[in-house]
């Protein structure tokens, strides 16, 4: 017999500055408001959500004490582009039998211009599109933004610049 202590298994190590618990309760609810602003599906978004918590809490290795928002951002960012880039696979193939794609639309009971706006803000580029939704809806600023995307505070307020011309000139109709 080992005088050794067992080692704790990494499936679900909890960080000691902040418990999972209170990281959940602190950042779900900005995290679904992202998630719902990217994916326009609330059903989608609370899963990625939930993905992106528990990735986090198996990671072996853990961010830097105070960076916990900044890696779930970017984990519910690249999930979901990942699923997207995946629906687009599928959408390409030639359809020998159904598939059961996740629903992507809005609502009915919003409104046209609401849909108009939120159709705009996805047709923008990638990182113009997650700059645009973090400044926006997680109201993140440029630090937090550039700390999520892993890029530098320039490329954000490039990124957003570029983003709000495209969508000035897009919907200019609903001005």
């Amino acid at each position: 017999m080992s005088d050794r202590a067992p080692t704790p298994t990494p499936a679900l190590r909890i960080l000691p500055a902040m418990g999972l618990d209170a990281l959940y309760r602190a950042h779900a609810t900005s995290l679904l408001r992202l998630a719902i602003a990217v994916t326009g599906d609330r059903s989608l978004a609370e899963e990625v959500v939930q993905d992106a918590f528990v990735g986090f809490a198996r990671q072996a290795r853990p961010p830097q004490p105070g960076a916990e928002l900044a890696y779930l951002r970017r984990t519910v960012l690249n999930l979901v582009n990942g699923r997207f880039r995946r629906l687009a696979v599928v959408r390409r193939q030639p359809q020998s039998r159904p598939v059961d794609l996740p629903a992507a639309e809005l609502s009915v009971d919003r409104r046209h211009t609401q849909q108009q706006v939120a159709d705009a803000v996805r047709a923008l580029p990638r990182r113009q599109r997650d700059c645009m939704v973090l400044r926006c809806y997680a109201e993140a600023t440029d630090t937090e933004i550039a700390a999520a995307l892993d890029i530098s505070v320039g490329s954000v307020k490039t990124h957003l610049h570029r983003a709000r011309s495209t969508l000035a000139t897009n919907l200019k109709d609903l001005r």
